[in-house]
């Protein structure tokens, strides 16, 4: 703690304008040494260090300065406990007794604490498999208490919106000319000519990308206006491709790293001029269009819901078990829905194994197929509860559909709670995609440790 920082001479005589040593009475019973005397710190230590080994992280005592894994286990733990970005954990811990008693380092005042960025560089490095296993790890230890029913497994798709306007056409187009123009004057001040051409070409497009807000009135006008830009962007496209061939064989990490994201761009526009000619000719949302070319991952969910006919970003599974513990994974934007109720049955077994099955299955209509159905059955599950489409019948008893309407009200409430402003599953804050995708997984992972908490609490009462 900081002490005679904050006061005003004269204001407070007694105040002393040195460095004082608080000492302060923590319980045992404070909700965070709970938890962490709980966790399954061997357990978790070991994938942590088996990620960062893989990342390139010194944990074997190799040349130069190790990395200190006693100290980053617990430091990642609470970040992912708080649902914090580095700045705000590296705040946390330099004012909160409670986080220095969590991470172990209380008895030595002048404990070195890392800043934002090395915290930073410690949460990346575990990458979305690393956030997932602890996830695993975590439902484990809660299923250890008693927690856990997993007798229940219960799950549903979401989108996982991401923090963009609204993505029309030219908004769209002018992200991918500003990233080639931004390309080319780094091109340029690296001695590379003959490129006046093309960043005139890259003005003409934002130029043009204005028009059909400012200058056009009616929707057969903006069409023809969208069609030029398009006419234009691929002439910026054709212009660039040489430049892409030339640099090749260039040994230059500076033009390497501009060639990579030409290369980039020029993949990402061949799907998204088919995708917005489609749009122009049917007047539609294609399925699975790319809504930012910097994030070719997030895409067009058409949802054909009533108030939101199409939802933009990053699809996800939710599966929910009985107790309320949950996991998740990424899944491809506009997913065969009939497929999922197999996808999470899959997850459900990555934590239990192999041969554990859930007695009862819930899923709402878009999971019912009978091949589905079928092999939910044939894999064990005693009450297969999809409800069916149409005038189907339900495969299950009377008795039970009640707890199928309880256990999807439940997983629809859960969903909610990780878009809450406390876990942030909706509108993520990062913006390179190695980060981007641990995103959902940490509200996952920071949901379920703060409820495991919860229920140690309420254990201990």
């Amino acid at each position: 703690m900081k002490a005679g920082s904050h006061w005003m001479p004269g204001a407070c005589p007694e105040a002393s304008s040195t460095a004082q040593l608080v000492q302060i009475e923590v319980s045992p019973t404070h909700p965070l040494l709970v938890l962490k005397r709980a966790l399954p710190w061997e357990a978790i230590t070991e994938s942590m260090t088996r990620h960062w080994r893989e990342h390139g992280k010194n944990v074997d005592g190799g040349p130069g300065l190790p990395w200190d894994v006693s100290f980053y286990v617990p430091l990642v733990v609470l970040m992912l406990i708080k649902n914090f970005d580095s700045r705000q954990m590296e705040a946390y811990l330099a004012e909160n007794v409670v986080a220095r008693l969590f991470i172990g380092r209380y008895r030595d005042v002048k404990a070195q604490i890392r800043d934002h960025s090395n915290i930073a560089r410690a949460y990346a490095a575990l990458g979305q498999a690393g956030i997932e296993e602890v996830t695993r790890l975590v439902i484990k230890e809660a299923h250890r208490f008693g927690f856990v029913d997993e007798g229940v497994l219960s799950a549903d798709t979401t989108a996982q919106e991401l923090p963009m306007g609204y993505p029309n056409e030219p908004g769209i187009l002018r992200g991918l000319a500003q990233r080639v123009g931004r390309t080319l004057t780094q091109l340029k001040t690296r001695g590379i000519q003959g490129l006046d051409y093309a960043l005139d070409q890259v003005q003409t497009v934002l130029r043009s990308v204005k028009e059909p807000h400012l200058f056009t009135k009616g929707r057969e006008e903006k069409r023809e206006v969208l069609t030029r830009i398009l006419t234009e962007v691929g002439e910026l496209v054709a212009q660039t491709r040489p430049l892409v061939e030339a640099l090749e064989t260039s040994s230059d990490q500076v033009m390497q790293s501009a060639r990579s994201r030409l290369v980039a761009m020029h993949e990402v526009i061949k799907p998204l001029m088919r995708q917005i000619v489609h749009w122009l000719t049917t007047g539609k949302v294609a399925a699975n269009k790319i809504i930012h070319v910097g994030i070719p991952q997030a895409r067009a969910i058409v949802r054909n819901k009533a108030g939101k006919k199409t939802e933009f970003g990053l699809g996800y599974l939710i599966s929910r078990l009985g107790g309320g513990y949950v996991f998740g994974t990424l899944i491809a934007a506009n997913a065969d829905e009939r497929q999922m109720p197999l996808k999470a049955l899959s997850g459900y077994r990555e934590i239990f194994g192999q041969e554990a099955t859930p007695e009862l299955f819930v899923y709402d209509r878009g999971g019912d197929s009978t091949l589905t159905c079928q092999t939910l059955a044939l894999e064990g599950v005693k009450d297969v509860g999809i409800q069916p489409r149409g005038k189907r019948p339900w495969s299950v008893a009377e008795a039970v559909r009640d707890q199928i309407r309880s256990e999807r009200g439940q997983t629809e409430g859960v969903i909610g709670t990780l878009k809450s402003d406390r876990y942030k599953f909706n509108k993520p804050k990062e913006r390179l995609w190695q980060t981007l995708e641990m995103a959902g997984p940490r509200s996952i992972v920071s949901f379920n440790l703060n409820k495991l908490m919860r229920d140690l609490v309420e254990l201990t009462k």
